[in-house]
Protein backbone atom coordinates (compact mmCIF):
# COMPACT_ATOMS: atom_id res chain seq x y z
CA UNK A 1 0.00 0.00 0.00
CA UNK A 2 1.33 3.41 -0.91
CA UNK A 3 1.92 5.82 1.97
CA UNK A 4 -0.76 8.26 0.79
CA UNK A 5 -3.30 5.42 0.58
CA UNK A 6 -2.32 4.28 4.05
CA UNK A 7 -2.88 7.77 5.45
CA UNK A 8 -6.31 7.99 3.82
CA UNK A 9 -7.32 4.57 5.16
CA UNK A 10 -6.11 5.68 8.61
CA UNK A 11 -8.13 8.91 8.22
CA UNK A 12 -11.19 6.80 7.43
CA UNK A 13 -10.72 4.82 10.64
CA UNK A 14 -10.33 8.07 12.56
CA UNK A 15 -13.51 9.49 11.04
CA UNK A 16 -15.45 6.35 11.99
CA UNK A 17 -14.09 6.47 15.54
CA UNK A 18 -14.66 10.18 16.18
CA UNK A 19 -18.04 10.25 14.44
CA UNK A 20 -19.32 7.44 16.64
CA UNK A 21 -17.90 8.74 19.92
CA UNK A 22 -19.51 12.15 19.57
CA UNK A 23 -23.26 12.60 20.02
CA UNK A 24 -24.95 11.64 16.76
CA UNK A 25 -26.98 14.84 16.65
CA UNK A 26 -23.73 16.83 16.35
CA UNK A 27 -22.25 14.84 13.48
CA UNK A 28 -25.12 13.28 11.49
CA UNK A 29 -26.02 14.38 7.99
CA UNK A 30 -28.56 17.09 8.84
CA UNK A 31 -29.77 18.91 5.74
CA UNK A 32 -30.67 22.18 7.46
CA UNK A 33 -27.46 22.27 9.53
CA UNK A 34 -25.35 21.68 6.41
CA UNK A 35 -27.11 24.43 4.48
CA UNK A 36 -26.45 26.74 7.44
CA UNK A 37 -22.70 26.13 7.21
CA UNK A 38 -21.99 23.05 9.34
CA UNK A 39 -19.82 21.60 6.57
CA UNK A 40 -18.16 18.93 8.72
CA UNK A 41 -21.43 16.99 8.51
CA UNK A 42 -20.67 16.32 4.84
CA UNK A 43 -17.97 13.94 6.14
CA UNK A 44 -19.14 12.88 9.58
CA UNK A 45 -22.70 12.03 8.55
CA UNK A 46 -21.37 9.22 6.37
CA UNK A 47 -19.40 7.73 9.28
CA UNK A 48 -21.70 8.06 12.32
CA UNK A 49 -24.44 5.50 13.01
CA UNK A 50 -27.87 5.20 14.62
CA UNK A 51 -26.78 2.43 17.01
CA UNK A 52 -23.95 0.05 17.85
CA UNK A 53 -25.76 -2.68 15.87
CA UNK A 54 -25.95 -0.38 12.84
CA UNK A 55 -22.20 0.36 13.12
CA UNK A 56 -21.36 -3.32 13.57
CA UNK A 57 -23.45 -4.31 10.54
CA UNK A 58 -21.77 -1.73 8.31
CA UNK A 59 -18.28 -2.71 9.51
CA UNK A 60 -19.09 -6.39 9.00
CA UNK A 61 -20.16 -5.64 5.42
CA UNK A 62 -16.93 -3.70 4.88
CA UNK A 63 -14.87 -6.60 6.26
CA UNK A 64 -16.70 -9.10 4.05
CA UNK A 65 -16.04 -6.99 0.97
CA UNK A 66 -12.37 -6.67 1.91
CA UNK A 67 -12.09 -10.45 2.22
CA UNK A 68 -13.67 -11.03 -1.19
CA UNK A 69 -11.74 -8.27 -2.99
CA UNK A 70 -8.40 -8.84 -1.29
CA UNK A 71 -5.59 -6.30 -1.47
CA UNK A 72 -7.14 -4.56 -4.45
CA UNK A 73 -9.75 -3.00 -2.16
CA UNK A 74 -7.10 -0.87 -0.42
CA UNK A 75 -7.13 1.81 -3.08
CA UNK A 76 -10.93 1.87 -2.84
CA UNK A 77 -10.79 2.25 0.95
CA UNK A 78 -8.44 5.18 0.47
CA UNK A 79 -11.21 6.94 -1.50
CA UNK A 80 -13.68 7.00 1.39
CA UNK A 81 -12.63 10.32 3.01
CA UNK A 82 -12.87 11.97 -0.42
CA UNK A 83 -16.08 10.18 -1.41
CA UNK A 84 -17.94 10.99 1.83
CA UNK A 85 -18.61 14.70 1.10
CA UNK A 86 -19.38 13.88 -2.53
CA UNK A 87 -21.99 11.37 -1.40
CA UNK A 88 -23.47 13.93 1.00
CA UNK A 89 -23.58 16.49 -1.82
CA UNK A 90 -25.35 13.88 -3.99
CA UNK A 91 -27.97 13.49 -1.25
CA UNK A 92 -28.36 17.25 -0.88
CA UNK A 93 -29.02 17.62 -4.60
CA UNK A 94 -31.09 14.53 -5.36
CA UNK A 95 -33.00 13.78 -2.16
CA UNK A 96 -34.49 16.97 -0.70
CA UNK A 97 -36.88 14.99 1.53
CA UNK A 98 -33.97 13.31 3.36
CA UNK A 99 -33.44 15.49 6.41
CA UNK A 100 -31.21 13.20 8.51
CA UNK A 101 -28.87 10.37 7.61
CA UNK A 102 -26.31 8.29 9.44
CA UNK A 103 -24.29 5.38 8.23
CA UNK A 104 -21.47 3.94 6.24
CA UNK A 105 -23.74 2.00 3.89
CA UNK A 106 -23.58 4.52 1.04
CA UNK A 107 -19.80 4.23 1.11
CA UNK A 108 -20.10 0.46 1.44
CA UNK A 109 -22.01 0.62 -1.87
CA UNK A 110 -18.95 2.29 -3.42
CA UNK A 111 -16.88 -0.60 -2.06
CA UNK A 112 -19.33 -3.08 -3.61
CA UNK A 113 -18.32 -1.66 -6.98
CA UNK A 114 -14.68 -2.01 -5.93
CA UNK A 115 -15.32 -5.62 -4.96
CA UNK A 116 -17.01 -6.28 -8.31
CA UNK A 117 -13.91 -4.91 -10.05
CA UNK A 118 -11.27 -6.47 -7.80
CA UNK A 119 -12.97 -9.64 -6.53
CA UNK A 120 -13.25 -11.83 -9.60
CA UNK A 121 -16.39 -13.82 -10.30
CA UNK A 122 -17.51 -13.80 -6.66
CA UNK A 123 -17.15 -10.02 -6.57
CA UNK A 124 -19.20 -9.63 -9.74
CA UNK A 125 -21.94 -11.92 -8.46
CA UNK A 126 -22.00 -9.94 -5.22
CA UNK A 127 -22.28 -6.72 -7.22
CA UNK A 128 -25.29 -8.05 -9.14
CA UNK A 129 -26.93 -9.26 -5.92
CA UNK A 130 -26.38 -5.82 -4.40
CA UNK A 131 -28.12 -4.19 -7.37
CA UNK A 132 -31.08 -6.50 -6.71
CA UNK A 133 -31.10 -5.44 -3.07
CA UNK A 134 -31.00 -1.78 -4.10
CA UNK A 135 -34.01 -2.25 -6.38
CA UNK A 136 -35.85 -4.10 -3.60
CA UNK A 137 -35.12 -1.33 -1.08
CA UNK A 138 -36.13 1.42 -3.50
CA UNK A 139 -39.41 -0.22 -4.45
CA UNK A 140 -40.54 -1.54 -1.06
CA UNK A 141 -39.25 1.05 1.41
CA UNK A 142 -38.65 -1.77 3.85
CA UNK A 143 -36.70 -1.08 7.05
CA UNK A 144 -33.41 -2.74 7.88
CA UNK A 145 -33.06 -4.97 10.92
CA UNK A 146 -29.91 -2.98 11.74
CA UNK A 147 -31.81 0.30 12.08
CA UNK A 148 -33.86 1.47 15.08
CA UNK A 149 -37.64 1.64 14.73
CA UNK A 150 -38.77 4.58 12.63
CA UNK A 151 -35.55 4.79 10.58
CA UNK A 152 -35.88 3.59 7.01
CA UNK A 153 -33.15 2.49 4.63
CA UNK A 154 -31.85 5.46 2.63
CA UNK A 155 -31.52 3.62 -0.67
CA UNK A 156 -30.59 6.91 -2.34
CA UNK A 157 -27.28 6.87 -0.43
CA UNK A 158 -26.65 3.37 -1.75
CA UNK A 159 -27.41 4.51 -5.30
CA UNK A 160 -25.06 7.47 -4.84
CA UNK A 161 -22.36 5.14 -3.57
CA UNK A 162 -22.72 2.91 -6.60
CA UNK A 163 -22.51 5.91 -8.93
CA UNK A 164 -19.39 7.19 -7.15
CA UNK A 165 -17.94 3.67 -7.37
CA UNK A 166 -18.53 3.60 -11.11
CA UNK A 167 -16.76 6.96 -11.47
CA UNK A 168 -13.86 5.62 -9.37
CA UNK A 169 -13.67 2.46 -11.49
CA UNK A 170 -13.48 4.58 -14.62
CA UNK A 171 -10.78 6.73 -13.00
CA UNK A 172 -8.73 3.69 -11.99
CA UNK A 173 -9.09 2.27 -15.49
CA UNK A 174 -7.92 5.53 -17.09
CA UNK A 175 -5.02 5.71 -14.65
CA UNK A 176 -4.00 2.14 -15.50
CA UNK A 177 -4.13 2.81 -19.24
CA UNK A 178 -1.99 5.93 -18.85
CA UNK A 179 0.54 3.98 -16.80
CA UNK A 180 0.64 1.27 -19.49
CA UNK A 181 1.12 3.85 -22.26
CA UNK A 182 3.73 5.89 -20.36
CA UNK A 183 5.73 3.53 -18.10
CA UNK A 184 8.25 5.30 -15.91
Amino acid sequence: MRADQGLLVLATGGLVLVSNLLPGSLVEYDRSAITQGEWWRLWSGQFCHWSALHLFGNLAALAGLAIIAGRGIRRWLALLPVAAPLLSAFLLITTPALEHYRGLSGLVALLVVGTAVEGGIIGRVLGLAYLGKLIFDATTGSPSALLPDGIITAWQAHLGGILLGLVAALGFRCQASQTTENPR
